[in-house]
C-alpha cells in the first residue's frame, strides 16, 4: 500500500506510437485531453463532505472539533457542519489527527463503507472510526503563526490636560515542535504635563515541544518603569511547560520555572535567583469573532528584597472586521515590595481597537 505522501506523487507512464498510426481527430483532441489532464489533479485537491440528504460541499476542510467540520468553500467564508448531518468525508490531504482515546498521527481521511464513519489512512495503518470519535483535526503546515498589535489612547483638556496611550504587540510562531512567543507592551500617561506612567515590558520565549503536550521553554523578560523608580529589570528563566490544549479556538498553557534576575531599583543594583509562573489561556466564541484571553505571570525574588511581582492582560476582543477588531483590556501590576514611595499596585483599563496579521 502507498504512503500518504506517495499516493500524491504517482507518475502514470504511456507507451509512445508513431503519428502516423493515430487518426487525424485523435490528434487534434491529443491537446485538450493533455490540458484535462494535467488540470485533474487541482481538481481532485478539494476537500468534500457528503451529506446524508445526498448534497456535496467542496472546499478546504479547516479543522474537526466540538461535533463540527469547518469547511471553507471557493465561493463564501469558511462554516461549519454538524456531525450529524454528515454522511462521509473525503480528503487529499494528511492532516494531523487526535481520536478521544488518545490515538494520534498524521493521517489521510478518507470515506468508509457506512456513514458516520472515516476511514484514516497513515503511512503505516489504515483503521475505520466514527466520526464522533474524533476528538480534533489541525491542518499540517510547515509553519503556523498569529499576531496581534492593539493600540489603545485618550486625552481630555480643560481643567484637567491629560492623555493616556498604550500599544501591545504580541506575537506566536510554530514551526515542527518549536514554538516563538513575543509579547512587548508600551505605556504612556501624563496628568498636567507631568509623566504618571512610563512603562515598556518585553517577553521573548521559546518552547520545544519534546512529549505529547509538554514543552522546554526559555524565558527572557525585559521591563522598565522610571516613574516606579524601577530603572530596569532583566530575568531568564528556564521552565518546564504543559498544553492543556492549543487549538486554533482555544489556548490553554502553563509553565513553571527557576532562573536568575537583575534589576536597578531606586538607583540599586540587586541580584538574584527567582522562580517563575506563567499562563496562557484564550477562548474564541461566535465563530472566533468573539475572543476572551488572560495572561499572567507570577515570579519572586529568593535573594535581596525578596519581592514577589504580579502582573496580568486580561480583556475580550470583538471582531468589526475579519482583520480588525475592538479591544477591551485591564491590566494588573502588583509589587510586594515596591521602592520607597511607589504604590504596591497599578491597574490599566483599556478601550481600543486592534488588528490581526
Amino acid at each position: 500500500m502507498l504512503s500518504i505522501w506517495q499516493r500524491q506523487y504517482v507518475t502514470v507512464e504511456c507507451a509512445e506510437f508513431p503519428a502516423n498510426l493515430i487518426p487525424m481527430t485523435l490528434r487534434q483532441l491529443r491537446y485538450p485531453f493533455l490540458a484535462l489532464f494535467l488540470y485533474a489533479p487541482v481538481v481532485l485537491q478539494a476537500d468534500v463532505i457528503h451529506l446524508k440528504n445526498g448534497d456535496r460541499i467542496t472546499g478546504e476542510i479547516k479543522e474537526i472539533w466540538d461535533d463540527n467540520i469547518t469547511i471553507e468553500p471557493e465561493y463564501s467564508d469558511k462554516f461549519d457542519v454538524e456531525f450529524e448531518h454528515i454522511a462521509h468525508v473525503e480528503s487529499d490531504n494528511a492532516m494531523e489527527v487526535e481520536l478521544f482515546d488518545g490515538t494520534k498521527g498524521a493521517y489521510l481521511i478518507e470515506p468508509a463503507d457506512e456513514e458516520g464513519n472515516v476511514r484514516l489512512t497513515s503511512s503505516y495503518e489504515s483503521i475505520v472510526v466514527a466520526l464522533a470519535d474524533v476528538k480534533k483535526t489541525e491542518k499540517i503546515e510547515k509553519f503556523d503563526w498569529k499576531a496581534n498589535l492593539d493600540v489603545s489612547s485618550n486625552f481630555s483638556r480643560g481643567n484637567t490636560d491629560s492623555q493616556t496611550t498604550n500599544l501591545q504587540w504580541k506575537g506566536s510562531m510554530k514551526t515542527g515542535d518549536h514554538r516563538y512567543n513575543t509579547d512587548l507592551s508600551i505605556a504612556r500617561e501624563e496628568l498636567n504635563g507631568e509623566r504618571t506612567r512610563q512603562r515598556d515590558r518585553l517577553n521573548a520565549g521559546y518552547n520545544y515541544l519534546f512529549h505529547d503536550d509538554w514543552f522546554f521553554a526559555m524565558n527572557l523578560t525585559a521591563e522598565r518603569d522610571p516613574v516606579a523608580q524601577l530603572d530596569r529589570r532583566i530575568s531568564f528563566n528556564p521552565a518546564l511547560g504543559y498544553d492543556v490544549f492549543d487549538d486554533a479556538d482555544r489556548v490553554l498553557n502553563f509553565q513553571l520555572g527557576a532562573g536568575y534576575a537583575s534589576e536597578k531599583t531606586a538607583g540599586e543594583d540587586e541580584s538574584s535567583t527567582n522562580i517563575d509562573w506563567r499562563l496562557e489561556f484564550l477562548w474564541s466564541f461566535m465563530g472566533e469573532d468573539l475572543e476572551f484571553f488572560h495572561n499572567h505571570n507570577i515570579y519572586r525574588n529568593l535573594q535581596g528584597r525578596r519581592n514577589t511581582v504580579f502582573t496580568s492582560q486580561t480583556g475580550i476582543r470583538y471582531d468589526i472586521t475579519d482583520d480588525i477588531y475592538l479591544n477591551l483590556q485591564t491590566n494588573y501590576d502588583y509589587d510586594t515590595e515596591p521602592a520607597d514611595g511607589a504604590e504596591n499596585d497599578d491597574l490599566a483599563f483599556l478601550i481600543g481597537a486592534g488588528m490581526e496579521f
